[in-house]
């Protein structure tokens, strides 16, 4: 029984389908129509995995640099994509931060009102 290696051509195959969103399943599916082509996903794992995660890294380069780049120019969905997914934010805890400021100051102003009415200005 021969020994299955890395065949070229499978990887580019690999690598187009990866590009274009294909799942992974999809494309073991695929390319089993080769003449070299791994019988089990672990075999398809050892020999293709790398392909597919350098596809994967350059395409989430490639739409990280447009997304930075046109947050910095301004466009605002890009600017909130970029601050949910790397800054941590949400508009929820903004409105949250906010009702909260508003309430502590609302409570300070009135200890303030009380304390004036008491004759107790400190």
């Amino acid at each position: 029984m021969q020994q299955l290696k890395r065949n070229g051509h499978i990887a580019n195959r690999v690598k187009e389908m990866t590009r274009a969103g294909v799942s992974v399943r999809d494309i073991f599916g695929a390319i089993q129509n080769y003449a070299d082509a791994p019988a089990s996903m672990t075999s398809f794992y050892k020999y293709y995995r790398q392909d597919m995660d350098e596809v994967r890294a350059e395409t989430v380069e490639k739409i990280g640099n447009k997304v930075v780049d046109q947050a910095l120019e301004g466009d605002y969905k890009s600017q909130e994509l970029y601050l949910r997914s790397k800054g941590g934010w949400s508009p929820q805890e903004t409105q949250n931060s906010k009702e909260a400021e508003s309430e502590m100051e609302e409570a300070e102003s009135a200890i303030d009102a009380l304390a004036r009415l008491l004759g107790k200005n400190d």
